[in-house]
C-alpha cells in the first residue's frame, strides 16, 4: 500500500551520488540525537532523584525544553533524508516499522504524559515511572536506528 510512496521518496533522494552529503546527514542526525537524549536524560534521571538536584524538575524541564524541541526538529530534518536514500530497503525491513512505531509511541508519551509530569510541582513516585518508560521508550527508538542496518 505504501510501497509507491516509499518508490517515489527514494526517486526524491538527492545525496545517493555524493560520498559526502550522505555522511554529513548521518553526522548531523547523531548530534541532534545527542542534543535531544540529553535534554531528554537530563529531566528524566532529575524525576529519578539524581543529577542537577538543586533545580526542582520543573525548573529544569523549562531550561531544557528548548534543547528538547531543537533536538528533535534536528531529528526529524536529518532522519527524512537519511530514509530517502533507502526508502524502499527501508519499506521491506520489518526493524524499521518497529521503530516508527516506537517512536510514535515515544513522542506521543514525552509531548502528553511525561510533559505533564514534568510541569508538576511534585512528580513523586509516579514522575519516577513516568521517567523509566521515557528512557526506555527512547533507547528502544535509538536501538532500532542501530539495528536496522543489521536485521
Amino acid at each position: 500500500m505504501l510501497a509507491p510512496f516509499f518508490m517515489w521518496m527514494e526517486g526524491l533522494a538527492v545525496y545517493q551520488s555524493s560520498i559526502y552529503l550522505g555522511p554529513g546527514v548521518n553526522l548531523a542526525h547523531l548530534v541532534a540525537m545527542v542534543t535531544f537524549m540529553g535534554a531528554l536524560l537530563l529531566v528524566d534521571l532529575r524525576c529519578l532523584g539524581f543529577g542537577l538536584t538543586e533545580q526542582s524538575v520543573t525548573q529544569l524541564a523549562r531550561s531544557a525544553h528548548r534543547w528538547l524541541i531543537g533536538g528533535l526538529a534536528g531529528l526529524v530534518v536529518t532522519g527524512i533524508p537519511a530514509v530517502m536514500a533507502v526508502a524502499t530497503q527501508e519499506y521491506e525491513n520489518n526493524t524499521f516499522w518497529w521503530k516508527m512505531y516506537i517512536l510514535a509511541t515515544a513522542i506521543l508519551w514525552t509531548f502528553t504524559v511525561r510533559r505533564k509530569v514534568v510541569q508538576s510541582h511534585d512528580p513523586g513516585l509516579g514522575g519516577k515511572a513516568v521517567a523509566i518508560v521515557s528512557i526506555l521508550l527512547w533507547m528502544a527508538v535509538a536501538a532500532g536506528g542501530r539495528l536496522i542496518m543489521y536485521l
